[in-house]
């Protein structure tokens, strides 16, 4: 019997889709391990060398805000570098981001500052912060350099529907729970924990070298990137994407870090949280989809605000674990898709799913990056003039009125013809 031309490349397309889901599979798994915990480690650091919870915040926001700088710079010479191929920017996006946290993990073990910090509550002799800072450089550049092939993607969610990216998404989501028990139980657990995290992250490098090359187009120059930025018809593209990413900063950098001084600073309630938040969400958002599609609201803009708000303003007044995980389960699961896809499991926030679609993905990626730095800006200046938790509810409540403009813009945003 012939095969067919259809044959030919439906098969080539699930050959191409087992290899991407594999290097997915495990970078996500690192990813889940790593970002979960590493800025509380920063934190943790900054504490025991300050000696001053409030100058500690504002050491964290400096050094997140530095990594969001590198990513703004990095995006568009990464945006054109597709046009040489997409495979390299998996391939070194992945590399770069093991080494931010295997220069994470030899920062707290004392390997540049010449003693163990282990985030023990004495201060740390010698250097301070400069390890802390290539961290946050590296994980900004990872930011900037990983696109997802668009058309590899494509073809995934055409041919790769199957009930074993749910399996994924579970065993993903045990990451912060397994994190939690082994901080709980294992000697030097921050630096086998980031160290594990770089070698699962090594590991995804494999599954990348038989993909397909792809090549994108870019036709702006560096300069010419940041003056369509600017223009008034990208404004409400600017607008959205900066409150997205003060919305992100606020959950995946602020947020958990309030919940692990909710619970007493113990690593393993908080993973036990995140793994019981992230199964809620697996099993209930379909559930959500559902109801909302044949209740018609699903493209409601005031369905989506009232939804995106009342989210942040639950998180107010939460007081328990149980509280945490109600919260955070109805803020995911009622969450409205955006362009700005924000991966629970990971902790990420990432322009159109982290994948190159047009100029105006890294317009887009470039004013999410902007909104954190603002995110970071608003909260160092709210932990200088008010107590740590006047602060933390503050940017909770910035979080909220940020979602909703975010909502409102892109849900009401005309299509930009390009």
């Amino acid at each position: 019997m012939a095969v067919t031309q259809d044959a030919v490349i439906l098969s080539d397309a699930g050959h191409r889709f087992g290899f991407l889901h594999i290097h997915r599979f495990v970078f996500r798994i690192g990813l889940s391990i790593a970002n979960t915990f590493a800025w509380i480690f920063v934190l943790q650091y900054f504490i025991n060398i300050t000696s001053s919870l409030s100058r500690a915040f504002i050491a964290v926001f400096v050094m997140y805000a530095i990594g969001q700088v590198v990513t703004i710079i990095l995006t568009p010479i990464s945006a054109a570098h597709l046009r040489r191929g997409t495979r390299h920017s998996l391939f070194f996006g992945a590399l770069v981001a093991g080494g931010a946290y295997i220069t994470l993990g030899a920062t707290l073990g004392g390997i540049f500052n010449g003693a163990s910090m282990g985030l023990a509550s004495t201060p740390v002799d010698g250097p301070t912060g400069w390890g802390i800072a290539v961290f946050a450089i590296l994980l900004g550049a990872y930011r900037a350099i990983y696109w997802v092939p668009y058309q590899l993607r494509s073809s995934t969610e055409e041919h790769g529907r199957s009930r074993l990216p749910l399996v994924y998404e579970a065993l993903i989501a045990l990451m912060p729970a397994f994190a939690g028990i082994t901080m709980a139980v294992e000697p030097f657990a921050p630096l086998r924990l980031l160290f594990g995290s770089a070698v699962l992250l090594a590991v995804s490098l494999l599954p990348i070298l038989p993909l397909k090359d792809y090549y994108e187009r870019f036709s702006w120059n560096y300069g010419e990137t940041f003056a369509q930025l600017l223009k008034p018809r990208n404004r409400r593209l600017l607008s959205s994407s900066f409150s997205g990413g003060l919305q992100g900063t606020v959950l995946f950098l602020i947020w958990p870090i309030y919940v692990f001084f909710l619970v007493g600073t113990n690593y393993k309630v908080l993973g036990a949280i995140l793994s019981v938040t992230f199964f809620a969400v697996l099993l209930l958002r379909y559930a959500y989809r559902k109801l909302a599609h044949k209740v018609k609201f699903s493209q409601s803009v005031v369905v989506h605000i009232v939804f995106s708000m009342s989210g942040w303003v639950m998180r107010i007044f939460v007081g328990s674990p149980l509280g945490v995980v109600l919260a955070d389960s109805y803020s995911h699961i009622g969450a409205p898709r955006t362009s700005h896809s924000i991966d629970t499991h990971t902790m990420e926030q990432t322009a159109d799913n982290g994948s190159f679609i047009d100029e105006y993905t890294a317009l887009k990626e470039i004013g999410l990056a902007i909104g954190r730095i603002g995110a970071c800006a608003i909260a160092g200046l709210l932990f200088v003039l008010t107590t740590p938790p006047i602060a933390l509810t503050g940017m909770l409540l910035i979080a909220g009125i940020s979602a909703a403009v975010s909502v409102y813009m892109e849900r009401t945003a005309e299509r930009n013809s390009f």
